[in-house]
């Protein structure tokens, strides 16, 4: 294990519940099975580092106003409760049997990393939003070569201008990928104004006005995850969806 400690940079590793690094350097780091009520990172780069079986209460993978980075790193079977926003980049990750929940990611890069295992409440964004840009230098987001096709997404998004075609997404009859979006809404919008039912055309047009803002904030690619909804609106949802793919 090779730590390359800054003397501002680093909290004594040997705590139990807590991790928080601030401009340091970590390689072959091996933090697997602990469990962690905080883990902080901030203007840090992990290389080959291991979190597997890792269980992260509260996780700022990328915390303050500086980019921390992740390359190589395994988080293979850990639990990690995100804290929202933060500023961090994950090259050739593994997130194998990983479980990730509330991961806002507004800021965050992710290149070339494999999932498996379940997303839940997670966004992923394509451009920065404006507050942001002043602190690490760009206006994009590089978002490619990741692979979630063996991954459970549940209320997963991806928003503003993420390229799907340069991902691997999970097929099944929860999901729905719909290439040319403006096309597919298209259609949505004109089934749904000839149904006659109006608490199913009101559960699918609500889901509809959400596709229809990604669409308008450079999403042009779609893709949903129709178990993130109530169980009672997914048949309104699915009659859409099939309506907007024209099958």
């Amino acid at each position: 294990m090779d730590f390359e400690v800054r003397s501002l940079g680093f909290e004594d590793p040997s705590e139990k519940d807590r991790l928080v690094f601030t401009r340091t350097r970590v390689v072959d780091g091996d933090f697997s099975g602990r469990r962690l009520s905080q883990f902080s990172s901030e203007g840090t780069r992990f290389e080959n580092c291991r979190f597997d079986r890792t269980v992260f209460e509260s996780a700022s993978m990328g915390a303050g106003r500086l980019m921390s980075t992740y390359v190589g790193c395994s988080f293979e079977s850990a639990k990690m409760d995100m804290v929202p926003g933060g500023y961090a980049r994950f090259e050739n990750c593994t997130f194998d049997g990983t479980t990730i929940r509330g991961w806002f990611c507004f800021s965050v890069e992710l290149v070339d990393c494999t999932f498996s295992g379940t997303l839940r409440k997670v966004v992923f964004n394509g451009t920065v939003p404006e507050l942001d840009r002043p602190d690490i230098n760009r206006e994009v987001n590089q978002f490619e070569g990741n692979d979630f096709s063996r991954a459970t997404l549940i209320d997963v998004g991806f928003r503003t201008g993420i390229d799907l075609t340069r991902q691997r997404l999970p097929e099944g009859p929860e999901y729905a990928y719909l290439e040319d979006g403006v096309s597919a809404l298209e259609r949505a919008r004109a089934a749904l104004d000839t149904w006659e039912d109006e608490e199913a055309k009101r559960d699918a047009g609500s889901v509809l006005t959400v596709m229809e803002r990604n669409l308008a904030s450079g999403q042009r690619q779609l893709f949903v995850t129709v178990n993130g909804f109530p169980v009672k609106t997914r048949p309104a949802i699915r009659a859409m969806l099939q309506a907007a793919t024209g099958a």
